[in-house]
């Protein structure tokens, strides 16, 4: 029953809430800025509940680590869809996220992606994906945050999957601060659950203290960058027992 409600909801959500993404298409027009934090404050709102219908019980660490006042690129470990509600959720910011273009495949949701500033990246055209991490550092350049999941995909494993430089070629380019963001949980959600149901679960998402590769010759930057799996690896390790309670 959790399932339906919750699919149900997010579709008609998606569906009757598209008059407003097209005000918001207007908008951006006249006032790019305004467009975008009322686009922010819609799918707040809209994961909120979503959240909210499925049971997921969110606990945050380390807010104190996220600067107020710069534009900074976050890199998560990726277990779930669940890890990009949660995440955006439990930011005091405006943000957007780098995604596979296939999820433009899914009729509507793209559009409000837009709306956020995401960007889609296609890792079979070498071209195209060298433009989307210009775009992806230019987002970030004009003040607005993005989060990156360097695995790639999402993982069933114990261990991370191997990071992809594309996403550390971005805070690069950006000249940005890295976000290491521990999650913890979020495929108990969905997932990792028989058939894909939904089940109420705890969510421990902490972010880590920044990393900051500005001015690094390249080998101190290529050591730097080297160490973010492992402490992002260690930090969910240690939380694991807390969405076991």
């Amino acid at each position: 029953m959790r399932t339906i409600i919750t699919v149900l909801f997010a579709v008609l959500g998606i569906i009757f809430c598209f008059p407003y993404h097209l005000y918001l298409k207007q908008l951006a027009k006249k006032d790019q800025d305004k467009a975008y934090i009322k686009a922010q404050k819609l799918v707040k709102g809209f994961f909120g509940a979503v959240m909210f219908l499925t049971g997921c019980k969110r606990t945050v660490i380390g807010k104190e680590n996220i600067p107020a006042d710069q534009p900074v690129m976050f890199v998560g470990n990726h277990r779930s869809y669940f890890d990009i509600l949660s995440c955006h959720n439990a930011i005091d910011m405006p943000l957007g996220f780098m995604s596979k273009d296939n999820i433009k495949d899914i009729p509507l949701l793209y559009k409000y992606m837009d709306d956020i500033g995401c960007t889609y990246l296609d890792r079979t055209d070498l071209k195209k994906g060298l433009e989307t991490i210009l775009q992806t550092a230019d987002i970030i350049k004009s003040g607005h945050s993005m989060m990156i999941f360097p695995e790639g995909t999402r993982n069933k494993g114990d261990e991370l999957l191997p990071f992809k430089d594309g996403a550390f070629k971005i805070a690069q380019k950006a000249g940005c601060l890295i976000i290491p963001v521990a999650i913890c949980g979020t495929d108990k959600c969905m997932e990792a659950n028989k058939h894909n149901f939904l089940h109420s679960s705890k969510v421990v998402i902490e972010f880590l203290e920044p990393v900051d590769i500005r001015g690094l010759k390249p080998k101190e930057r290529k050591e730097v960058l080297d160490a973010i799996p492992g402490k992002i690896q260690a930090a969910r390790l240690k939380n694991l027992p807390m969405i076991e309670k």
